[in-house]
């Protein structure tokens, strides 16, 4: 079931999830977003590495420059979302909805995008080395022939 997210919420969460980072769990609280509506929202060079966003709505959400290293984002509906240098470095992106991403220059070295679905993600200069891309949807040569594979 997938929750309305409100904004100071949100921020708190944030907040709990960056100190999570600087104490290596310490103190804070790593970010549990999974089932979370977080739609259109800007998140614009956030720091999400290694928080749960399984299952959440991130449709053409504004994720560029986003820190999401080692990330859950399975089974997310990330429509049209824009993910332009963004991180997404060993991130699950199994399953995810990706469909008109933007992820140009973003990178995915080591993600798993087994079953995602892909078509029509812009992937310009993307670096791919070592993603899984076993079952992705929509993949095409057209849209690999600019991303680094290497």
């Amino acid at each position: 079931m997938l929750t309305e997210m409100p904004l100071d919420q949100l921020q708190r969460i944030l907040h709990d999830h960056r100190a999570w980072l600087d104490s290596d769990g310490q103190s804070g609280k790593k970010a549990d977003l999974s089932h979370a509506r977080l739609q259109g929202l800007s998140m614009w060079s956030a720091d999400l590495r290694e928080a749960d966003l399984s299952y959440a709505n991130l449709q053409g959400a504004d994720m560029d420059h986003a820190r999401l290293r080692g990330a859950n984002l399975r089974h997310a509906k990330m429509e049209a979302a824009g993910l332009w240098q963004a991180n997404l470095r060993d991130a699950d992106l199994s399953y995810a909805g990706l469909q008109r991403a933007k992820l140009d220059h973003a990178d995915l070295s080591g993600a798993n995008l087994n079953n995602a679905d892909l078509t029509g993600a812009s992937l310009w200069g993307a670096q791919l080395s070592g993603a899984r891309l076993e079952h992705a949807i929509g993949i095409t040569d057209e849209q690999l022939k600019n991303a680094h594979r290497g």
